[in-house]
């Protein structure tokens, strides 16, 4: 913007280039008011995570705290956690999500998973503890994709009286559930051995540890107790059972919702360009979250 100074300093620019070059700051000092936030956080749990802000940080109405899916990592396929943050912060609706230890760093460990659920819902509380100390006045909303829809639910039987409203994607009810329909050579080779290759979505170096850590949990167990909202949203291709009349049967809440997209898949289809499932959801979960997070108005620390 060399070109714009002001006519005192250069009395041959005429007033009509004046005017033009006004605006042009005008509209890029709103656009960057009007912009989300993004800051990268490290949790108490070590993991590491985004928070994203509304444009106006002190309007933020509430928090969205999300966790992503199975070998997954903080922005989730197709940048959806991440379409997501900036949608609700659209509506001021703050979230933060955290990867998960053990499984989201991928290519660097080679694919290879070593988190338990026990180590799941450690980073997903981190989240929400650094949520309650930095924002407290802020209701807290839940979103869980696939395996972070049962750590979602886990953090709800722990604390059902905490969070306001719930929004579960592909969700199954129990760790273990990851077993079923997968062949059964990798999960036996990482019992006797410790380590077994999976063939996926690519090759996942399954632990023994990864594999016990997912058994003996219930993380439905409080839902009856917990009086918030709940919207299931569930592809009807997901190959994983249709659990969602089931988890409303539970609930103790009174705004419970489940729907179900005619051709979507288990990760609504986030690769192919010819579907909008994905933008669907996204605007789905995020009038959701508007509709039932209380309007409690705090100012942002």
């Amino acid at each position: 913007m060399k070109n714009c100074i002001p006519r005192a300093h250069n009395p041959r620019v005429p007033g009509r280039l004046l005017k033009i070059c006004l605006l042009i700051l005008w509209a890029g000092t709103a656009n960057a008011e009007s912009t989300p936030s993004e800051r990268s956080l490290t949790l108490s749990s070590g993991a590491d995570a985004t928070l994203t802000l509304p444009a106006t940080k002190s309007s933020a109405r509430g928090m969205v705290i999300m966790i992503h899916g199975w070998s997954g990592q903080k922005d989730e396929v197709g940048d959806l956690f991440k379409r997501q943050a900036k949608a609700l912060a659209e509506r001021n609706i703050a979230s933060l999500r955290m990867n998960i230890r053990g499984e989201s760093e991928r290519e660097a460990t080679n694919y290879r998973l070593t988190s338990t659920f026990v180590s799941r819902v450690q980073d997903a509380q981190a989240g929400v503890d650094w949520a309650i100390e930095h924002y407290g006045l802020l209701p807290i909303g839940l979103l869980g994709f696939s395996y972070g829809g049962a750590t979602a639910m886990e953090l709800i039987s722990q604390k059902p009286a905490q969070y306001q409203s719930l929004v579960l994607w592909s969700s199954i009810l129990n760790p273990n559930e990851l077993f079923i329909g997968q062949p059964a050579a990798p999960f036996r080779q990482a019992l006797e051995t410790g380590e077994g290759a999976l063939q996926d979505w690519t090759t996942l170096l399954i632990t023994r540890a990864h594999i016990l850590g997912m058994i003996g949990f219930d993380p439905t167990r409080g839902l009856p107790q917990y009086r918030g909202a709940l919207l299931s949203l569930r592809g009807s291709e997901d190959s994983v059972p249709q659990h969602d009349p089931d988890i409303l049967r539970q609930a103790g809440g009174a705004q419970l919702e489940y729907r179900i997209l005619q051709g979507a898949d288990h990760i609504f289809n986030a690769f192919d360009p010819t579907k909008d499932y994905g933008d669907r959801i996204i605007k789905q979960t995020a009038a959701w979250f508007e509709q039932t997070l209380p309007a409690i108005q705090a100012a942002a620390n």
